[in-house]
């Protein structure tokens, strides 16, 4: 029996349940103010964010002070520098960039893209076998432990680095992964459809707390004890208040339906904006691979190049030595000249075949590189296809570092993808904020349920909106603050790569002009030291010199025309090297011969 307190608890119960659960007005009004609860929640860290202020650097420690508490003192500085809330990122630094015309430095104006001035150039021919120097009687003294070889020009090398660099490769299937990631997060627009089949083998009683006869009265009791439920696989029966069914055949359950996410805090939307800003970030760093990859083929051609006009440098300053030790030897026999200067000679001689066999290797290990970043057999040689070093001019004069500048700005592939990488942070922010909001799914299951010879059908169609706030939406807003300061991270990593591109632009830039510098030096050094070698022979023909000065001379000779090859191929990397940094490297820019120009701003 229920007391009249009982009662009255009951009614007031049912009411209150009535007028918010079941009242729509009240609980859409209870979904906005819990809504707009959110929303102050989410915007705190942001009205945080927005009162920082970054503070300006530390002055410089007195020189009283030691190192390790200036560092002590720099580290406690960014400590408390840390727990302030910082509202801008610092204020970028200038570039210099600009696309206006204004005094160029960048080499004499009037040269064409391949300079082949006197001095400019220098002639190689293949080295004839007898004049190497064999390092066993097993091996080639050129190839050495090839056991082919191939000539190739720049441009057959770019070309087969396109094709076969590992590099490349790999940055390609990394393009590929982030490709299918995106396209993996727009599937996540679409509905989930759902499917299922299940047969149930039960046996056993499942007990009810009412008493079914008595709920239907005659007519159900009536209705319940035929065939179909009172037979053997199935039978009711009641005892007082409770009923107890028995089961004992089979049953089976099949769905089908889909379920669709109406709204999920705009994890969806924002999760693939991030993708497809992660998937552009990696198509612009395999364009930088793409760069980077040429620029070495290059270097390593050009090194290349090198090693084979040193060798020949070699091979002739030991057949000069050969000559001279030679003449020595005849003038020793003829009493014109002491042993001391015969071993002299034979001294330089032994010299310059040393530095001739160090160079044999070093042309092979030059190939070797080559072959390994083509990615090509290393059992095979490859020699240059050219019998002329020069100087060849990549970016026209006329252009000045700010236009140069303007060109890394506009078109280097580091910069857009870091700036992708920013993008993709900033959607990040977003999807990290999703916990705090409700998801809304709509959703159809059609059932059959029953036993194999009895299988009903059952359609169901549902709106769920679920709210979950984990932690008391700590959790999820611990990560939204997480995720801002990634995406600052992000931009200042992007700001970082701004200046590292325009440094690189700059020293590259200069670099070409101390490089030109150094190739007419190197050609006056050479013009010197040819004329120093022949008064040398001269003053010692006529009796008025030593035979020390010949050798000194000698030396002196062959250093500067080694000098001067490595001036030119400096050069020609030097320019390559901007091309790369300005992010406008091809394989046509590199070999046609046509100047990167104003044009090109």
């Amino acid at each position: 029996m229920l007391t009249r307190e009982s009662k009255s608890i009951e009614l007031h119960h049912t009411a209150w349940y009535d007028r918010f659960m079941f009242r729509k007005d009240h609980l859409w009004r209870l979904f906005i103010v819990g809504a707009l609860s959110l929303s102050l929640l989410k915007c705190l860290p942001v009205c945080a964010e927005d009162q920082v202020q970054l503070r300006p650097a530390p002055a410089a420690v007195n020189g009283s002070g030691s190192a390790t508490k200036s560092a002590k003192s720099d580290f406690d500085e960014h400590l408390k520098n840390l727990m302030r809330v910082k509202r801008a990122q610092p204020t970028p630094a200038a570039t210099g960039a600009s696309s206006a015309d204004t005094a160029a430095a960048m080499g004499a104006p009037n040269q064409s893209a391949t300079d082949t001035a006197a001095g400019d150039e220098i002639t190689i021919s293949a080295p004839r076998l007898e004049s190497l120097i064999s390092v066993n009687e097993f091996l080639n003294p050129f190839s050495l432990d090839a056991a082919t070889s191939t000539p190739i020009t720049l441009k057959n090398a770019l070309d087969i680095g396109l094709d076969r660099n590992l590099d490349l490769a790999i940055s390609l299937t990394q393009t590929k992964q982030s490709k299918f990631s995106y396209y993996s997060a727009l599937g996540k627009f679409l509905p989930d459809p759902t499917v299922g089949f299940s047969e149930y083998f039960a046996r056993g009683h499942v007990g009810l707390p009412f008493n079914i006869f008595a709920a239907q009265g005659n007519l159900a009791s009536g209705a319940l004890g035929n065939t179909a439920l009172g037979g053997a696989a199935s039978t009711i029966s009641s005892s007082g208040r409770d009923s107890t069914v028995t089961v004992n055949r089979p049953f089976i359950v099949m769905h089908a339906g889909g379920e669709f996410y109406a709204y999920r805090g705009g994890s969806v939307l924002f999760g693939a904006l991030q993708a497809r800003n992660t998937y552009r970030a990696r198509t612009q760093g395999e364009r930088a691979t793409l760069s980077d990859t040429l620029l070495t083929i290059a270097q390593n051609y050009y090194n290349l190049v090198l090693a084979d006009t040193v060798l020949q440098i070699r091979i002739d300053a030991v057949r000069t030595s050969e000559e001279q030790l030679r003449r020595n030897q005849a003038r020793f026999h003829s009493g014109l000249a002491t042993n001391l200067e015969v071993l002299q000679s034979k001294t330089q001689l032994s010299r310059d075949k040393q530095a001739l066999v160090d160079q044999q290797i070093e042309r092979r290990s030059a190939a070797i590189t080559l072959s390994n970043t083509l990615n090509l057999d290393l059992g095979g040689d490859l020699k240059p296809a050219t019998n002329v070093v020069q100087k060849v001019r990549l970016i026209d004069p006329h252009l000045s570092v700010g236009q140069v500048l303007q060109m890394a700005i506009d078109h280097r592939p580091e910069l857009k993808e870091y700036e992708q990488l920013r993008l993709a942070a900033k959607k990040a922010i977003v999807v990290s904020t999703s916990g705090l909001q409700p998801t809304v799914s709509l959703s159809g299951q059609a059932y059959g349920i029953g036993p194999p010879s009895n299988v009903n059908a059952l359609g169901v169609f549902a709106i769920n909106a679920n709210w979950r706030l984990k932690g008391l939406a700590t959790v999820d807003s611990m990560e939204a603050v997480r995720a801002k300061w990634e995406a600052r991270q992000a931009a200042l990593q992007s700001q970082k790569e701004l200046q590292t591109v325009c440094s690189q632009v700059r020293n590259s830039y200069l670099k070409i002009l101390d490089k030109e510098r150094n190739i007419a030096e190197a050609s006056n050094e050479v013009t010197s030291a040819a004329e120093e070698l022949r008064l040398a022979e001269l003053r010692k023909t006529s009796g008025l010199g030593i035979n020390l000065d010949i050798i000194t001379a000698q030396r002196d000779y062959t250093q500067a025309r080694v000098s001067k090859a490595q001036a030119i191929i400096d050069y020609n990397i030097a320019q390559a090297q901007l091309l790369h940094d300005t992010g406008q490297i091809s394989i046509a820019g590199l070999t046609s011969g046509r100047l990167l120009s104003k044009s090109d701003l």
